[in-house]
């Protein structure tokens, strides 16, 4: 069944009835930004359907569908739409993962649904260092394979003969691509009128830039304003450290020459790119 054929049969279902009337929302972010935050101040402050990472997840859809987009569309239209039609009854929905701009953003907006994105920005030297202490490597690591992209993947920054790097570097490319994914998305939404937010992770620690969050969201007035009290409750503590994050792992150290690894890696970047 073709592409078309497949998208077809989709718009003729319930789930697609459903999800006609919602306003779905994701992100563009790395992951190690803030986005378990940004998920429990929209459940409790703001009272929005949000999530973090759920199932069906779509890390591990990821490799498949740098592969064959074909894979991805698929698999929103069988999985992963039609579980958040099924399960998720409220006019907003937000889901907060990382995956969603390394290959999907194009499958959903081929779709036609009500969606905007969340561009949510971290320092790309804090990314980097959180994601090497966790080992989560791109290329190198199982952990990192399955839910980072690498230089080896297609449309990507090109890093000439990327194996002769480091695995800090790795990271550090990694979070500089995906600067350069929020920047190219941040044009493209303006361009096309695709409804988008602009913030950095210590955004989210401010209540009047939270509010104007709350207030993109919400643009039909369904949801009251958002709670104080609870936003304090919430930002007074890490909603994702660490040592939770990989569980029964202790922190791998930093380099030593770290400023020189980043400094070389941004030279060699500017050159080939």
């Amino acid at each position: 069944m073709s592409k078309v054929e497949n998208l077809s049969k989709f718009k003729e279902t319930e789930s697609w009835r459903r999800l006609s009337v919602m306003d779905l929302t994701f992100t563009v972010t790395s992951g190690r930004s803030g986005t378990k935050l940004l998920t429990v101040l929209l459940q409790k402050s703001a009272g929005i359907d949000a999530c973090h990472e759920p199932d069906p997840r779509a890390n591990f859809e990821l490799r498949g569908t740098i592969e064959d987009p074909r894979h991805g569309l698929n698999w929103l239209i069988n999985e992963k739409l039609p579980y958040i039609a099924t399960h998720h009854t409220r006019r907003i929905y937000a889901e907060t993962s990382h995956i969603y701009c390394k290959g999907f953003i194009e499958l959903i907006q081929e779709l036609g649904l009500n969606t905007r994105y969340i561009i949510l920005r971290r320092d790309a030297k804090a990314v980097a260092r959180s994601l090497y202490q966790m080992k989560c490597i791109p290329e190198r690591t199982d952990a990192g394979r399955l839910v980072l992209i690498g230089p080896s993947d297609k449309g990507v920054l090109n890093l000439p003969n990327w194996q002769e790097y480091s695995d800090y570097q790795l990271c550090y490319w990694y979070a500089r691509e995906i600067e350069r994914r929020q920047q190219h998305y941040a044009a493209r939404f303006a361009a096309e009128r695709i409804p988008f937010h602009d913030l950095r992770m210590e955004d989210l620690l401010a209540w009047d830039k939270f509010q104007r969050l709350c207030a993109f969201l919400d643009v039909g007035g369904t949801v009251g304003p958002p709670s104080f009290d609870r936003f304090k409750a919430v930002t007074a503590e890490n909603q994702n450290p660490r040592n939770v994050a990989h569980e029964r792992n202790v922190d791998t150290p930093l380099p030593i020459n770290i400023d020189e690894q980043e400094e070389r890696l941004d030279e060699v970047i500017s050159v080939s790119n």
